[in-house]
Order: structure tokens, then sequence, then C-alpha cells
């Protein structure tokens, strides 16, 4: 090939190589251009989402937050409910306690003013005819015997009379008067040949017998 046909060649393949350059340069370009039109696009993508996934987090963390606020507060309220409870509780059993005690305590002033109301009796005029009644009380359902009759050392000398008073209303019945003291405040003891059997007809036994009607009377003013 001669000089002039080599340059030719080496003319026709350069600007075949210029023109394939052009073209790769504009298609690298667009190239380029989807490239960064798609990361772009991925980057907004994972923006949002991250974004989301960040909101997400936050309202689980804020509800999770929330939600042990509350049992702390309904723990903290129901502690202190029972502590009410309890404090209401002890106090009304005080107050209960308190309360049976003033009953207790009046029922027994009301007992001692009763004995003592009782034990006054002997200085009334018609005592013995008090001592008789007592004794007569007892001896209602009886329908014979022998009855002793028996006094404190105080009344003793009005006992003669009663046991008079008696054996007078009591035509099936025999009473007498044994002098040996009786350990009480007031009132009679009766008692069977060789004592087979022996009532108490005392204050403090009427005073016993009459305790719920007094503690009935006390509570119900109460």
């Amino acid at each position: 090939m001669t000089a002039k046909a080599n340059g030719e060649e080496k003319a026709r393949l350069g600007g075949d190589f210029a023109s394939i350059t052009r073209d790769d340069k504009k298609k690298l370009a667009e190239l380029q251009a989807m490239i960064l039109a798609k990361g772009s696009e991925d980057r907004d993508r994972l923006l949002e989402e991250a974004q989301k996934q960040s909101q997400d987090w936050l309202a689980k963390r804020t509800a999770e937050l929330n939600e042990t606020v509350e049992n702390i507060r309904n723990d903290a309220l129901l502690r202190a409910q029972e502590i009410s409870a309890r404090q209401l509780m002890e106090a009304e059993a005080s107050n209960n306690k308190e309360r049976l005690r003033l009953q207790s305590d009046l029922v027994l002033q009301a007992l001692d003013l009763l004995r003592k109301e009782l034990t006054a009796l002997s200085d009334r005029p018609d005592y013995d005819a008090i001592l008789t009644g007592l004794a007569a009380e007892v001896c209602e359902k009886l329908s014979s015997g022998r009855i002793g009759l028996r006094l404190n050392e105080q009344d003793a000398p009005l006992g003669l009379d009663v046991v008079g008073a008696l054996n007078a209303r009591f035509k099936n019945l025999i009473f007498y008067f044994d002098e040996k003291p009786e350990p009480i405040s007031g009132g009679v003891v009766l008692f069977s040949e060789e004592e087979r059997w022996r009532v108490s007809a005392d204050w403090n036994t009427k005073v016993e017998g009459m305790t719920e009607a007094v503690a009935a009377a006390v509570l119900k003013e109460l």
C-alpha cells in the first residue's frame, strides 16, 4: 500500500473512532443521568422508610412509656387505697373497741348503782317486808318441809320477824331462823334441812340476774 493510501485509511479510521467516542459520551451521560435519578429515588425512598421506622419506633416507645406510667399510677393508687382502707379499718376497730369499753364501763356503773340502791333498802322502815318478799318468791313452788333462813349480820335482828311472816303466809311450810350470819350485802339465804339445797336471794344474785336487762337499757340509750 502506498503512503497516500495509508494516510487515507488512517484518516477514515480516525473519523470512525471520533464518531464512536461522541456516541459513547452521549450514552454515558444518559446512563449517568439515569443512575443519578435512580439514586435520588432510592435515596428518597430510603429516607422515607427510615423516617417511618423512626416514627414507628418513637410511637411504640411512647406507648410503652405511657403504659408504664399508667401502671405505676394505678399501683400507687391501689396502694394508697389499701393503706386508706387499712387505716379506716384500724380507726373503726379502735372506735369499736373504745365504744365497747365505754359500754362495758356504763353497764358496770349501772349495776354498781343498782347494787348500792338495793343495799340502801335496809334503811327503809318496811325492810323486813322486803326480805319476806324475797324469801316468799323462792318458796312459792315448795309444797312442804322445813326451811331455814339466814341473813347477814346487820339484818339479823329482823330474822324472827321475817320467819314469823313467812310461817303466817305458807301454812304447809315451816320456817326457822338460823342465826349464823351469811357474808352477803343484803337479802336472804334459804336452805333445806341438812342443806340438801340452798338458794341465795341476796342483792349480788339479784344484780347478776338483772345484768342483761340493765345492759340492754344502757345500750339503748347510746
